[in-house]
């Protein structure tokens, strides 16, 4: 194997004994069959990841594998200093995607020759010693970057402004430096826990603000010193000013008393005329301003939001998201809950039209709905606040892309990302059967399938944009225009849901970074041949699951069918969805009939009934 020689001076080069972990590593055999860490693709080592086993010494020897895409070496203790790495002639520079060096004590500068490889996805340097300054040019070298994880290192000077010109840059973190100067605008995005624990930095991510004179308030000189005699010509000027202030301060205080005395009468008359006037001010005030609480969702008051401490969550086509962790006041005991603010941009809906519409979405309780605790309208109208229940666990896309692809994390196993499948979809076809298919969710993304303590899937912002939409909410779908509109809403729904499903499989989001969106790249890789390629690097192929993967592939592509009339309801989905689950059930138990254990999922294309949603052959 042309390999064999790097991986074996890595191993000889190792500061202390390899470790038992490492007894695989026999030369005799062959890299690709039996060594631990190892993987191959073509007779090549494809992926090297040797995490938590403590080793240490320089890692030079691994830049001459050939055709190595992923390096994970998180968690041991390296020490070499990465900036004497020479890259300049390595094969990394067409191959390598991800490299995974956190956790070690690796030194030095930030290695300039990481600069060259250009096809570089995700970058973790973390809970190293690097120091000096992040390269300036690193954004404009670095194009396809997803990850660039910093944190924990001595790194100082400014965040580089390219940094934010990375399309599509979706896991920064920087925190837990050294850096200094404004957040480039361009970050405003990334949570605050993204630049934390940086003293020196400012802007907007922080509410922070960025001072624009502080480095000449540092540089000014002190005054020129004076002799005596000049001193003492300044105090005896000083000290007339100062007495002809005293004597005309005493003035005009004498004419200030007397016009007090007679403004003090004028403005009783004007209080007890007005007195009227501003209580009824008051009152509207107090009317336009209210707080609406729903049935079984705990009391609360608007002073509980207002002292909480808020942090901002993002923003979205409907408003600004934040979390609220309220304290005091009529909770008994701090508890967070998540608020959004809605500016309305269109005046075509009444106050009641409104009103009837909140209060419909909001008496809809079920296990994978995001229930809506309150709303609250301000004084003028113009601003509508709506809480909702604050899910631990964060978004269903957070759980497949967010942070550390590679080995260092831990991966979002088969058996769950089906379980989160099954209660999207029944928290969906909820939503649409209770609404009478008068109403769609109209922007359905993994970000808007929140996850609870308890790992359900729960879907939230359900047809909030029809707060901001020209056309008026449920009361007015009496046409058969407007049914078919909300059936074709439906329908697109179904088919978001379908490139969710694809992201549960393929671990890939929705848009995939310099190629075609994801519906395209699946239908493109099923319709050359049927490959568990298509399927995510995380999960266990074990043969049960990946029947299972092949059935819910099926049900993804039936969702993200051209037409839309050819999309099956999200009632039928949920039923297929469960369908393949109850099937994993039984073959697990051993209750499944063996003839079920083939791929027929893969030589036979599903036909479906929405009145019987099961598989059969076409």
């Amino acid at each position: 194997n042309p390999d064999l020689g790097p991986l074996l001076a890595f191993k000889l080069s190792l500061s202390r004994p390899a470790p038992p972990a490492l007894s695989s590593w026999d030369p005799a055999a062959d890299p690709c069959s039996s060594w631990r860490g190892v993987s191959c693709r073509g007779g090549h080592v494809a992926r090297l990841v040797l995490v938590g086993l403590r080793l240490d010494g320089p890692i030079h020897h691994l830049a001459g594998l050939p055709r190595l895409a992923l390096l994970s070496l998180n968690n041991n203790s390296f020490s070499s200093p990465l900036h004497r790495l020479d890259l300049s002639l390595s094969p990394w520079r067409a191959h390598l995607k991800h490299l995974h060096l956190s956790h070690n004590r690796f030194s030095g500068p930030f290695p300039a020759s990481f600069l060259c490889l250009r096809r570089l996805r995700r970058l973790d340097l973390a809970g190293n010693l690097i120091s000096g300054t992040i390269p300036p040019e690193i954004g404009l070298l670095l194009r396809r970057l997803l990850t660039l994880r910093l944190e924990e290192n001595e790194l100082g000077g400014a965040i580089p402004v390219s940094v934010g010109s990375i399309p599509g840059l979706t896991d920064l973190n920087v925190s837990h430096n050294r850096l200094v100067g404004e957040i480039p605008r361009q970050l405003s995005s990334f949570a605050p826990s993204s630049f934390a624990a940086n003293p020196g930095l400012c802007g907007d991510s922080l509410l922070r603000r960025c001072l624009k004179n502080w480095t000449a308030s540092c540089d000014r000189r002190p005054p020129p010193m004076l002799n005596g005699r000049k001193i003492r010509k300044w105090v005896a000027a000083i000290a007339g000013a100062i007495s002809a202030t005293i004597a005309a301060a005493a003035a005009v205080a004498m004419v200030a008393l007397l016009c007090l005395k007679r403004r003090a009468k004028n403005r009783e008359m004007e209080i007890a005329e007005n007195g009227r006037k501003d209580g009824e001010e008051a009152e509207e005030a107090e009317e336009g301003g209210r707080m609406e609480l729903f049935e079984g969702c705990g009391r609360f008051a608007l002073e509980d939001l207002m002292r909480g401490s808020a942090e901002m969550l993002g923003r979205g086509a409907v408003g600004s998201t934040y979390r609220v962790v309220m304290e005091g006041g009529e909770a008994a005991e701090a508890e967070a809950v998540v608020v959004k603010r809605v500016r309305r941009r269109v005046k075509e809906k009444s106050g009641k039209e409104e009103e009837e519409f909140l209060r419909e979405i909001g008496g809809w309780r079920h296990p994978n709905v995001v229930s809506l605790r309150a709303y609250h309208y301000s004084s003028t109208g113009e601003e509508l606040l709506l809480v909702y229940d604050c899910l631990p666990n964060g978004s269903l896309s957070n759980l497949l892309h967010a942070g550390n692809r590679g080995p260092g994390r831990i991966p979002l196993e088969w058996t769950s990302r089906l379980q989160l499948a099954l209660g999207a979809a029944k928290g969906l076809a909820y939503l649409h059967g209770i609404s009478n298919s008068k109403l769609s969710h109209q922007h359905l993304t993994s970000s808007n399938v929140l996850v609870d303590g308890e790992g359900n899937a729960c879907i939230s912002d359900f047809a909030l944009l029809e707060l901001i939409s020209p056309s008026p909410p449920s009361s007015s779908f009496s046409s058969s225009s407007h049914a078919a509109v909300a059936e074709t809403r439906q329908r697109s729904d179904v088919y978001r849901f379908g490139i969710i499903l694809l992201e549960i499989l393929t671990g890939r989001p929705a848009v995939v970074h310099g190629e075609e969106d994801l519906a395209k790249w699946v239908q493109t890789v099923v319709r050359e041949q049927w490959t568990s390629e298509v399927f995510d690097i995380e999960l266990t192929r074990g043969k049960g699951a990946e029947d299972e993967m092949f059935a819910l592939l099926h049900v993804a592509l039936l969702c993200v069918a051209q037409e839309p009339k050819d999309r099956p309801r999200m009632a039928v989905v949920y039923k297929m969805i469960e369908d393949i689950r109850e099937r994993g059930i039984r073959r697990s138990r051993g209750s499944l009939s063996p003839s079920l254990h083939d791929h027929s999922y893969e030589s036979s294309s599903p036909c479906l009934s929405e009145d019987t949603p099961t598989f059969t052959s076409c």
